[in-house]
């Protein structure tokens, strides 16, 4: 089974939110109704900036038997305005991919299992818990530093999965997904790929915990 890139797939530029604490979200990833594994964002403040850490795992399986694992661990290191560094490592059933990305003057540079170089002035890392996102004309992904041409779409407030009003963006280009921000913060998305429809509820109830904990220590 083809794994699902676009749930790892992370801000060159950009405005540090100040409440960065504020920004940290956890969701449950549904396939078919079903919880399928879970994808964590904390943000954290730092003395100069913030880190950002992500941590997704998923994994689909017949009874006692695994088809499908997917694991992705990420870390940005932020100073004010700049990305500083981007590493992640993934394991994509089986597949090693992975992300290096530093910062050396004014310029990202990238260096990872699909593409090293430059990143472009305007892009931004596709972790989504930035909202100025939706502002990019392309972004990179963190599971292999590939660059991805994207143009956004506001679709105006809606109900996000976890059905609570929120504002809804629909991203096409190289990949295709739907975001929603309340406010700044991330709080949902969904997308199609092979055919097989993801949603990302967002958990902030106390009661929502335990499904959660099945996946996250």
């Amino acid at each position: 089974m083809r794994v699902w890139a676009i749930a790892g797939a992370f801000l060159v530029g950009g405005t540090m939110p100040a409440a960065a604490r504020d920004l940290d979200a956890k969701f449950l990833i549904e396939r078919k109704g079903e919880v399928i594994g879970y994808h964590a964002v904390d943000v954290t403040p730092t003395a100069s900036g913030a880190r950002v850490d992500t941590r997704i795992e998923m994994k689909v399986g017949f009874g006692p038997v695994t088809l499908f694992r997917y694991e992705h661990d990420a870390t940005e290191i932020w100073r004010g305005d700049d990305l500083v560094s981007l590493v992640s490592n993934t394991n994509n059933n089986g597949e090693r991919e992975f992300v290096d990305a530093k910062r050396y003057g004014d310029d990202l540079m990238i260096k990872g299992s699909g593409y090293e170089g430059p990143a472009p002035a305007t892009a931004m890392p596709s972790s989504y818990w930035d909202k100025d996102l939706v502002a990019a004309d392309a972004m990179i992904n963190t599971q292999t530093g590939e660059i991805l041409d994207i143009t956004t779409t506001r679709v105006g407030e809606t109900r996000a999965p976890h059905d609570e009003k929120a504002e809804q963006f629909r991203l096409v280009g190289t990949v295709a997904l739907n975001l929603w921000y309340d406010g700044e913060r991330w709080v949902g998305s969904n997308f199609t790929i092979d055919g097989e429809e993801l949603t990302y509820v967002l958990v902030d109830e106390p009661q929502e915990y335990a499904a959660l904990a099945e996946w996250a220590p």
